[in-house]
């Protein structure tokens, strides 16, 4: 899966008028979240996030992420005016990764119960905005991002493994015991299991570098890619070659913002599209790579005041 924190330039324009008459609840069964949330205020010099962390949820609530951190802090401590400190969200929309405002890394499980990362899983004075957070679609490994990536047990809070330095993390596999990675120095792809060891790795072909999102299925080697707008690719990066194609239909000025495996033979797609000063919009497509039929699993608009938003993934 690709990072899920993606600026929302229309919101960030349109006038802040709160959250759309949708009733703020506390933590709970039975739903799950769509998305996270913060919220712009616009100032002299243009919108900035203010607020809360807000969790979006498919059945209509808005939660208050009231214990975390909105505003990064850079390497002296400080808040930073215009960025957010990161935050992730998992595919099934269970857990929720995230900055406490004291500075301690958590995973928050829908229902409430928090678990805390260890204090030293970031080296000392690490500018937030350079960390990245990543939940597997199941929610049970976090990566974090910073200098390198660490994998966590999101249950237990121990560190699973960490992945060699010069490896960029590009996301987990369809089942969440795998990461792809790559790098600029070699132009390679590699995959690593949960602790760290190098299971497979190949040069990055054309195919991907021009094309994109991206994701690693379950078997560890089929990388499955959309291409130019039109068609999902099936790669294989043990031999080297393309083993398939079927084309996939995006709505209109849509953006495909992340593309993960769901299946054996599903992808499951995020697409946003933006107008002017609505709201950004997101269509979550399934495709099956073999018959080439794709069906819409859901499809809202995002607060009108966003400022930044971290989608689900899966």
């Amino acid at each position: 899966m690709k990072i899920r924190i993606l600026v929302a330039l229309a919101a960030m324009l349109a006038a802040v008028l709160g959250v759309q008459g949708t009733a703020q609840a506390e933590y709970g069964h039975g739903d799950s979240v769509r998305y996270a949330s913060a919220k712009g205020c616009v100032k002299k010099n243009g919108a900035v996030p203010c607020g809360t962390w807000r969790l979006v949820t498919h059945h209509g609530r808005v939660i208050l992420l009231k214990d975390a951190q909105l505003r990064a802090l850079d390497a002296k401590g400080n808040p930073m005016i215009g960025m957010t400190a990161p935050v992730a969200v998992s595919g099934n929309g269970q857990k929720i990764a995230y900055f406490r405002k004291d500075g301690r890394l958590a995973v928050r499980t829908l229902n409430g119960k928090v678990r805390l990362l260890p204090k030293n899983t970031l080296p000392s004075k690490t500018a937030q905005h350079h960390v990245t957070l990543q939940l597997s679609d199941d929610g049970v490994v976090l990566a974090v991002t910073a200098a390198r990536t660490k994998l966590f047990d999101t249950a237990s809070s121990t560190r699973l493994g960490q992945l060699p330095k010069g490896r960029y993390f590009v996301g987990f596999s369809g089942d969440g015991k795998k990461v792809l990675t790559s790098s600029g120095a070699d132009d390679s792809l590699r995959v690593y299991d949960l602790s760290g060891r190098l299971l497979r790795q190949g040069k990055t072909p054309q195919l991907i570098t021009d094309n994109g999102p991206y994701g690693l299925h379950a078997d560890g080697k089929t990388i499955a890619v959309l291409v130019a707008n039109r068609k999902v690719a099936l790669y294989d990066l043990e031999s080297g070659q393309v083993t398939g194609d079927q084309p996939i239909k995006l709505p209109k000025d849509g953006t495909a913002q992340a593309l993960d495996w769901t299946g054996g033979t599903q992808v499951t797609l995020h697409v946003s599209q933006e107008s002017g000063s609505a709201p950004t919009r997101m269509t979550v497509l399934q495709h099956d790579v073999t018959s080439g039929a794709t069906t819409v699993r859901d499809k809202y608009k995002l607060l009108k005041d966003t400022f930044v938003y971290a989608s689900c993934g899966g």
